[in-house]
């Protein structure tokens, strides 16, 4: 059995690397929303899909910020169940 300090250092590390991907999904999110500001000054692009890379955008930081907060309140349990055993 693993010992205690590698069993929180093991859970650190995997939150650490979890982070990492949740900010290269908001940061496609915030390029998503650059490019949507972006599409507006080119002629011939319909309002409609404007709207919709807009939408996409937001949507897509909403459900990151849900999933990364949710996930962040998960692994804190976890890790203080980890540091109290």
């Amino acid at each position: 059995m693993a010992s205690h300090n590698q069993i929180v250092k093991e859970q650190l590390l995997h939150m650490l690397s979890s982070t990492a991907i949740f900010i290269v999904l908001g940061s496609l999110a915030v390029a998503l929303d650059a490019a949507g500001d972006a599409v507006t000054k080119i002629d011939g692009v319909s309002v409609f899909t404007q709207y919709a890379i807009e939408i996409t955008a937001h949507v897509m930081l909403v459900v990151d910020l849900a999933l990364f907060a949710t996930y962040l309140f998960k692994s804190t349990i976890t890790l203080f169940k980890a540091i109290v055993s």
